[in-house]
C-alpha cells in the first residue's frame, strides 16, 4: 500500500537517490549527480579527541545511471519531460467538454501553481476548509506528491487542453481584477489523497477533489473521483474519507450522489464568517 520501498533499497545510493527527487519533486540526471555523494571509503585522520572521518565523493557516472535505471525498473521513480519523479502507476484519460478535452493523469511537479490556484479558487467561498489548508501547505513544502517514512500525498489533475486553457486565460484576464495569479492555467481539477504512516491506519486515507468553477457540471469532478478511487483501491486502501462544512451543501451533496455515505457529525466544529457551523464526515469503501 505505502509507495515508499521500506527496506527494498539494494543499496545506500538507491536510497539517496530515490529520497532526494522525492524530495525535490523533479530532478534532472544532471541535478542529481551533482547532489548524491556516497562514501567514498577513505578515512582522514582529524584534530586529538575527534578521531577521523570518512570523505564523501560523488558516484561514478556508470554507477549513478545503473541506480536509476534500477529504481525506474522497479517502479519507484519514472521519467518524463527530461526529469526524474516519483512514479504513480496510473493511466491518462481524456474526458470530452464543451470547451475541449480535459486529460486525467497523475499530477507533476510543474502542476503545483495551477493545482494551488484551484484550490485557492474552489475555496474562495470558505466552505472547503480542508482543501484551503492543503493549498496551505503546498505553498510551503519542495514537493507537491510525497511519499517517504512520513507521509504519502498523492495528486491526480484534470488538464485542459493547450488552445482551450489558453482562450479561458484570456476571458479571466478580461474579467478578474489584475494581479490575479494563475499558475500554469491548464490545471482545472484537482483529486489529492494523504495517507497516515500509523499501522494501525494505514489502510485508510483522506480525500480532498474540487474542480474550477468555470468547467463545472461537465463530468470533470465525478472522472476525477472515480480516477482515484480506482487508483486507491489498486494501491489497497479500504477507506477514503473526507470532513466538510455543513454548509458546503453542494460538496456533501455531490459525494453522496457518488455513493458516499455520512458517518457522523462535529457539531460546531468551525467558525465561518463569525459562525459556528457543523462538520459533516462523509466516507467510501473502494
Amino acid at each position: 500500500m505505502r509507495m515508499y520501498p521500506r527496506g527494498s533499497f539494494e543499496d545506500d545510493l538507491q536510497r539517496r537517490v530515490y529520497e532526494y527527487v522525492e524530495r525535490n519533486g523533479a530532478v534532472t540526471p544532471a541535478e542529481l549527480a551533482q547532489a548524491i555523494e556516497i562514501d567514498g571509503g577513505r578515512a582522514h585522520s582529524k584534530p586529538a579527541r575527534s578521531g577521523t572521518y570518512t570523505e564523501t565523493v560523488p558516484p561514478a557516472p556508470d554507477e549513478l545511471r545503473s541506480c536509476i535505471e534500477a529504481l525506474q525498473a522497479d517502479g519507484y521513480l519514472t521519467e518524463v519531460d527530461g526529469k526524474l519523479r516519483v512514479a504513480l502507476s496510473a493511466t491518462t484519460t481524456d474526458l470530452e467538454c464543451e470547451d475541449g478535452v480535459v486529460t486525467i493523469r497523475p499530477a507533476r511537479e510543474e502542476d503545483r501553481p495551477g493545482v494551488v490556484e484551484t484550490m485557492r479558487r474552489v475555496a474562495d467561498g470558505g466552505t472547503y476548509v480542508v482543501a484551503e489548508n492543503v493549498a496551505t501547505q503546498l505553498e510551503r513544502e519542495s514537493a507537491l506528491v510525497r511519499a517517504n517514512e512520513e507521509r504519502s500525498r498523492i495528486f491526480f489533475v484534470a488538464v485542459r487542453d493547450d488552445e482551450a486553457a489558453t482562450e479561458a486565460a484570456d476571458e479571466r484576464e478580461s474579467t478578474e481584477p489584475s494581479g490575479d495569479s494563475r499558475g500554469t492555467g491548464d490545471v482545472v481539477g484537482w483529486l489529492h489523497i494523504d495517507a497516515p504512516t500509523l499501522p494501525s491506519l494505514r489502510h485508510t486515507a483522506e480525500l480532498t477533489v474540487g474542480v474550477d468553477p468555470d468547467v463545472r457540471r461537465q463530468g470533470v469532478g465525478s472522472s476525477l473521483l472515480e480516477y482515484g478511487l480506482e487508483w486507491a483501491a489498486d494501491a489497497g486502501y479500504r477507506k477514503l474519507y473526507q470532513n466538510v462544512p455543513a454548509t458546503n451543501e453542494a460538496a456533501i451533496e455531490f459525494l453522496e450522489a457518488n455513493g458516499w455515505q455520512r458517518e457522523g457529525e462535529h457539531e460546531e466544529q468551525y467558525c465561518l464568517d463569525g459562525e459556528f457551523v457543523d462538520e459533516i464526515m462523509l466516507a467510501t469503501w473502494p
